[in-house]
């Protein structure tokens, strides 16, 4: 049985949801930046196989690879959230200042939830 990427945007809502309770606020949102923007790459990953039998590379290109091919298909909503989501979470992984985190967060599941509606109509 293959994983089911959309579990990492439910558990990066419920992480997002349970943040004021944390004493780990700052590490609980960037946590939620990764999951969303994973769970919509790994689902625009897939959906490039399933219907036009594209295979991404399994490296680092295939954040790159994955945004192009949506590019090149003119379905630019899912290849700009997907590369705006890319930038937030690398800051989230990499920066240690992230400027208004709680809202780079917001709009990272925003965006996530509008690849994954987008992806499903496919």
């Amino acid at each position: 049985m293959s994983f089911d990427w959309s579990h990492y945007l439910i558990i990066a809502k419920k992480i997002f949801d349970e943040t004021d309770e944390n004493i780990c606020k700052d590490a609980n949102l960037r946590c939620a930046i990764s999951r969303a923007y994973y769970a919509a790459f790994h689902l625009a990953r897939l959906k490039l196989h399933e219907k036009w039998n594209i295979v991404v590379s399994r490296d680092s290109t295939a954040h790159k690879e994955v945004k192009e091919y949506y590019q090149q298909k003119n379905m630019k909503m899912i290849a700009v959230n997907l590369e705006r989501m890319r930038i937030d979470r690398n800051k989230a992984d990499y920066y240690d200042m992230v400027k208004d985190l709680q809202a780079v967060t917001q709009e990272t599941l925003k965006r996530a939830n509008k690849v994954i509606t987008a992806l499903s109509k496919l």
